[in-house]
């Protein structure tokens, strides 16, 4: 399979493949293969190894029989919730009479990937931010190449994971018979592969909602600026609508995906959802206006997230063409008026497109296939990675607990103990949210009362002109104007 890449992809709530090759027309295709599976991805990490062994083994029999070959080596597409970023600063002297090669560039980032991270976490991805060398400040990724200097500042964008969570990935891969060349973490794959030329150039905000999790990637001048995961997605409204409709998960999910509303449009309290029971069951009905109170809830809480994760990075007034959305949650009616009206940025919904062949299948189209096109385009762009196995030696080894707590005592988490802390961190992360916007409204509220304020004050503004009080007289004048009118009063009596 030397002419063509695999890329598997594994996710919260289905386990994908996809074959392509490199032709004319730009990327072909040929196969793409997802398989359902419930419950054995936690968003984004794996929870239950043997579901997803036979769901990722079933999906391979069918790539390798249709496609005739076997499937060895894959390209991983890779996301967790627990992304993070990092600012790392390298410093390098350096002879300032050579030029600088990509392979000294490529040397600084490989020692990138083995800074020193937290106990339990490891480098996923780093990524160029700018190069100070010697006096020239900022200077782009791809414009060092072929400079000189005899002092050297790379600043990088880390990307961090943990590293169990990669861990049983690549042991679930491995156990299916394949093997891992190479990760492309999937907020930027997908950024890869929907986000245009001018958008990436100009700064542009991604929001990739899928099941469990929503990645969130800020592009500017090509560079992908910061990267976030919110720990709730699609299956939140799910799980919303599945509570209060007291319906199965299968039906709540056809319900939402079928007439889930992000706006009130055209509602009315008599217009309900008659549900039919199964085996028997009662009838249940579901008021549409309630069903869309429940979607605009949870989508808000989604866009208000991401809007607030933008805002901290500091590049909210810097994405001038916007906010694009793609994933599943992506087909709900009215969420990109919804978007516009939370966020005030100007919205679009994309799926795949860019250096797609369009002979490719049909279902690479989708919206929930973005991660593992935009792998396979990212793959292709970077065959030398793959070719020198350096995605396989450049693999970051976790710092030892022993390291880092030498005179604690390391405690493991019982899974309630886990529950409870995703439920204390998704009440810390709404609570931020509340302030935030609580604290927008009262700026616009002081802001709208200094104008009114002004107003007033222009209307009973009137013209006054100032009264100068009447001068007094010095006394050197007073002296003067007294033997003046000494001197008038003796004339006066002699004549």
């Amino acid at each position: 399979m030397n002419d063509f890449l695999v890329a598997v992809e594994l996710c919260t709530s289905k386990v994908a493949m996809a074959v392509a090759e490199l032709g004319k027309g730009g990327i072909r295709v040929l196969h793409h293969k997802v398989v359902p599976v419930a419950k054995g991805m936690s968003r984004g990490d794996v929870q239950n190894s043997q579901r997803i062994i036979e769901a990722l083994s079933l999906c391979k029999r069918e790539i390798e029989s249709g496609f005739g070959e076997s499937v060895t080596d894959v390209i991983l597409c890779s996301g967790s919730q627990s992304l993070r970023t990092m600012d790392y600063t390298l410093r390098a002297k350096r002879s300032g009479s050579n030029y600088i090669t990509p392979e000294e560039l490529q040397q600084w980032r490989d020692k990138a990937f083995q800074a020193e991270t937290v106990a339990g976490e490891t480098v996923l991805e780093v990524i160029p931010q700018a190069y100070d060398i010697d006096d020239s400040i900022g200077n782009p990724p791809d414009q060092v190449e072929g400079m000189c200097g005899n002092y050297v500042e790379a600043r990088y964008r880390l990307i961090l994971g943990k590293y169990s969570a990669d861990r049983n990935k690549r042991d679930v891969i491995e156990k299916c018979g394949m093997k891992v060349v190479r990760t492309v973490l999937s907020p930027i794959g997908s950024a890869i592969a929907t986000l245009n030329e001018n958008e990436m150039e100009n700064g542009v905000a991604l929001l990739d909602i899928g099941a469990g999790t929503t990645d969130v990637v800020v592009v500017k001048d090509r560079i992908v600026r910061t990267v976030g995961v919110i720990p709730f997605a699609g299956n939140t409204i799910t799980s919303d609508i599945r509570y209060h409709t007291c319906l199965t998960t299968d039906v709540a999910e056809i319900i939402k995906m079928k007439y889930g509303n992000c706006i009130d449009e055209g509602f009315t309290e008599n217009k309900k959802l008659v549900v039919q029971g199964v085996g028997g069951g009662e009838t249940k009905d579901v008021p549409l206006d309630f069903l869309q109170q429940i979607v605009e809830a949870r989508v808000s809480e989604i866009l208000e997230a991401a809007y607030y994760l933008i805002e901290k990075s500091g590049y909210i007034n810097k994405i001038p063409t916007g906010l694009v959305i793609t994933g599943g949650t992506a087909y709900m009616e009215h969420i990109k008026e919804l978007a516009r009206a939370i966020t005030g940025m100007r919205v679009r919904l994309a799926n795949a497109q860019g250096n797609i062949s369009e002979s490719s299948k049909q279902s690479c189209f989708d919206t929930t296939a973005c991660s593992i096109l935009g792998a396979l385009i990212d793959s292709f762009n970077n065959l030398s990675e793959i070719d020198s196995g350096r995605a396989v030696v450049r693999e970051a080894k976790p710092m030892k607990e022993t390291d880092m707590f030498k005179d604690q005592i390391i405690r493991r988490l019982s899974p309630r103990e886990k529950r409870r802390m995703e439920k204390e961190e998704k009440q810390r992360m709404k609570a931020q949210l509340a302030a935030e916007k609580a604290r927008r409204k009262e700026e616009e509220r002081r802001a709208q009362e200094e104008e009114e304020e002004e107003e007033d004050e222009e209307e009973t503004e009137e013209v006054v002109t100032p009264v100068q009080p009447p001068r007094q007289p010095s006394k050197l004048e007073q002296k003067a104007n007294g033997f003046i009118r000494g001197l008038f009063d003796i004339s006066s009596d002699e004549h």
